[in-house]
C-alpha cells in the first residue's frame, strides 16, 4: 500500500472536531456519538506527518439549527519520497447525526457519511457509513466510543469493513488523553496516543497525536498537530 493512500485513509477518519468533554473529535481519529450544538460551528485544522508525507487540513463544521452536522474539510498533501515533491489537494464531505444522544453515565449512537475526494475527480471518492457508539463513566472523566462501519474505495472499487475504538481520559478541566486502535479490512490496523489542552475552554483548543501501524516490523509512525475552535 503506497504512503499517500496509507495517510489518506488515516486522515479520513480525522476531520471531525470539538473540545473534550462535548465531543471526542480531536486528537481522536474514532468518531463519538455526539454533534455540535444547533446553530453553533467549529473549526479544526491540523498538520500530519508521515515519513516523507506532509498532509494539512482544515474542516469547518456547523449545526444550522437541526439535527444535522454538516462539515466541508480540504486538504493539501506533499509527498517528498521522489526527486520531486508530488503535490495532490482533497476534499471531504461529511454529514453526521446522533439519534440518542450521550447522557452522564449513560450511552448514545449515532451515524456518519462521508465522501472523501482528490481534486480533479469531482465528487467521485472514498465512500464511508459509521456507526459511533459512546459510553460515558466516571462522572464523564471516562468517555468510550465504539465505531462499526463500511468504505467504498474509489482505487480499489470494493467495499472494506471498518472498525475502532478508543477513550477518552479528562486529566484535568483543561487536559485530557486519548487512546485508540482502528482498522480496515483489507488494510490492517493502528494504534495512537493523544494529548489535548483547552487555551480558552469550550472555545480553543490545542493537541497533538502520534500513532503506529499495528504489525510486527512495519511502524508507519504518523504524528499531527492539530488546533481547534468553537463558537457559541
Amino acid at each position: 500500500m503506497k504512503k499517500t493512500a496509507m495517510l489518506n485513509r488515516l486522515a479520513a477518519g480525522l476531520c471531525l472536531a470539538a473540545a473534550l468533554p462535548a465531543h471526542a473529535g480531536r486528537p481522536m481519529t474514532v468518531d463519538d456519538a455526539s454533534i455540535v450544538a444547533p446553530g453553533q460551528c467549529q473549526l479544526e485544522t491540523y498538520a500530519a506527518h508521515a515519513d516523507h508525507l506532509n498532509q494539512y487540513w482544515a474542516t469547518p463544521a456547523c449545526n444550522a439549527g437541526g439535527s444535522w452536522e454538516l462539515a466541508v474539510g480540504g486538504a493539501w498533501s506533499e509527498d517528498t519520497s521522489g526527486p520531486r515533491a508530488l503535490i495532490s489537494h482533497y476534499g471531504r464531505l461529511q454529514a453526521k447525526t446522533v439519534f440518542k444522544p450521550v447522557e452522564s453515565g449513560g450511552w448514545g449512537v449515532g451515524l456518519v457519511l462521508a465522501d472523501q475526494f482528490r481534486s480533479g475527480r469531482g465528487l467521485d471518492g472514498d465512500l464511508s457509513a459509521n456507526v459511533p457508539v459512546s459510553l460515558s463513566l466516571l462522572d464523564d472523566q471516562v468517555l468510550l466510543h465504539l465505531n462499526a462501519g463500511v468504505l467504498r474505495s474509489q482505487d480499489e472499487r470494493r467495499t472494506n469493513a471498518t472498525w475502532g475504538a478508543g477513550a477518552a481520559v479528562r486529566l484535568s478541566e483543561r487536559n485530557s488523553l486519548t487512546a485508540e486502535v482502528y482498522g480496515q479490512q483489507r488494510n490492517g490496523a493502528r494504534y495512537q496516543f493523544g494529548l489535548a489542552h483547552a487555551l480558552i475552554p469550550d472555545h480553543l483548543q490545542i493537541d497533538g497525536t502520534w500513532g503506529r501501524r499495528l504489525a510486527r516490523g512495519a511502524e508507519e509512525t504518523v504524528v499531527t498537530l492539530g488546533l481547534v475552535l468553537q463558537t457559541n
